[in-house]
């Protein structure tokens, strides 16, 4: 049986949520062996047994990667955790040529063999197209015209291609020369250097659509509608993008249940959502058409469109 490379990056405030991804994997791909990377500088020894004990049933191997920090201590990541620019390091410190790249705030709904066995021989990576960069923003991060923009939250690696290209110098000069603030941190750095060289995959890989109604119109520009029903009713991995994650109480994503339900599996299953204020509640439970009611009109237009 193949062994497939699974890559994670954390620090330690996220491992809850890095639990869930992976259980998540573990519990939709029982017959397969992973052998699971973990990029992570402070990950404590109790959260990492915890993680070691709800692992020990599977078909999986898990190996830490610990590095020096100092090479990103110059980075202000904003609401991000700096853990995001630990995947720049995968050609630095791995010797396997393919890989799956996962962010820690999704769950896997669904096989990844049709995702793992994608031919990249010949790309960098296999990315979902991100909906969202136009091509004002595409232009300051200096790509070509029509290069399309991908969410790097899951991505089939070539990194024998990176290695053999050198790329891990090359994200870190782009930071370096970088004369703009990088919103998206280390997803344009990868943008930048790839500019469109990478394979197109389904957006059921990476369904990242947080409002069926107020995503839409964004959607359509790039997806068909075929490919948004296929990823809205039959998704393999969901992404919970933005600033408010399931976890969170005022979290609204049509998808959040399924975070929670893959939680009771892990060993951070009494979690208690920190931000249930009576606030919190009280705007939660207010009609949307009263808390915004711009946001409630558009989602409206675009049911009926």
């Amino acid at each position: 049986m193949h062994t497939k490379n699974i890559v994670f990056t954390a620090d330690n405030n996220y491992m809850q949520h890095l639990a869930v991804t992976l259980i998540s994997l573990l519990e939709n791909n029982k017959s397969e062996m992973f052998k699971i990377f973990i990029f992570s500088s402070d990950i404590t020894d109790a959260n990492k047994e915890k993680i070691e004990q709800m692992v020990a049933s599977y078909l999986c191997e898990i190996q830490y990667i610990s590095f020096d920090t100092k090479i990103f201590e110059h980075i202000n990541a904003g609401r991000y955790s700096i853990a995001t620019y630990y995947r720049l390091l995968m050609p630095k410190y791995l010797d396997v040529d393919k890989l799956l790249y996962l962010d820690v705030d999704m769950v896997v709904h669904g096989s990844i063999q049709e995702l793992y066995d994608t031919d990249i021989d010949n790309e960098y990576i296999a990315a979902v197209e991100d909906a969202w960069k136009n091509q004002i923003y595409r232009d300051l991060l200096g790509m070509s015209k029509n290069a399309k923009y991908f969410n790097a939250g899951v991505m089939v690696v070539n990194l024998k291609k990176w290695r053999d290209e050198n790329l891990f110098d090359k994200f870190i000069e782009y930071e370096k020369s970088s004369k703009i603030d990088l919103e998206s941190h280390d997803q344009d750095i990868l943008n930048a250097i790839f500019d469109g060289s990478w394979k197109r995959l389904a957006l059921k890989f990476n369904q990242y659509e947080k409002n069926p109604d107020l995503d839409k119109e964004n959607l359509l520009k790039i997806f068909t509608k075929e490919e948004l029903v296929q990823a809205q009713t039959q998704p393999v991995i969901i992404h919970y993008i933005g600033g408010r994650k399931p976890w969170h109480y005022r979290n609204e994503h049509l998808q959040k249940t399924l975070y929670w339900s893959y939680l009771r599996m892990t060993p951070y299953k009494n979690y208690k959502e920190t931000d249930k204020t009576l606030r919190n509640i009280i705007s939660k439970n207010t009609p949307q058409i009263i808390r915004n009611p711009k946001r409630y009109l558009k989602s409206l237009f675009n049911k009926k469109n």
